[in-house]
């Protein structure tokens, strides 16, 4: 929960471009940096409860929905901050760093997976 606050209030500074002048095409970075973290986290927080298994069972897709639904909730936020708008190709980065995660994240699991299976030489 906390970083969808620094991600919330990271999207309520006003005129964030005249504070941070960086090269285009880099914000889309940050973005998909700050959703792969989100996505990351919500992740561990689905798959590490055990009140609800089918919340664990479906760790991957409950992360990514939820950071779908954050990101397009973000974007809507920011259309309400003085000097930023609300930008589609924002939501691309976010669901870029979303799947991303998940990709890494699956590849790794799946590897680790075989690797537990295979017998000992």
């Amino acid at each position: 929960m906390i970083w969808a606050i620094v991600i919330y209030f990271l999207s309520a500074i006003p005129n964030v471009h005249l504070i941070f002048k960086t090269s285009p095409g880099v914000d889309k970075i940050v973005h998909a940096a700050l959703y792969f973290i989100l996505c990351w986290l919500v992740w561990r927080a689905f798959y590490h409860q055990d009140t609800l298994p089918v919340v664990r069972n479906s760790a991957f897709l409950g992360a990514f929905i939820f950071c779908v639904v954050y990101g397009f909730l973000d974007e809507y936020h920011r259309s309400f901050v003085p000097g930023r708008d609300s930008n589609f190709f924002d939501v691309v980065a976010d669901i870029g760093g979303v799947l991303l995660f998940i990709v890494i994240a699956s590849l790794t699991r799946r590897h680790h997976k075989e690797d537990k299976e295979r017998p000992e030489s």
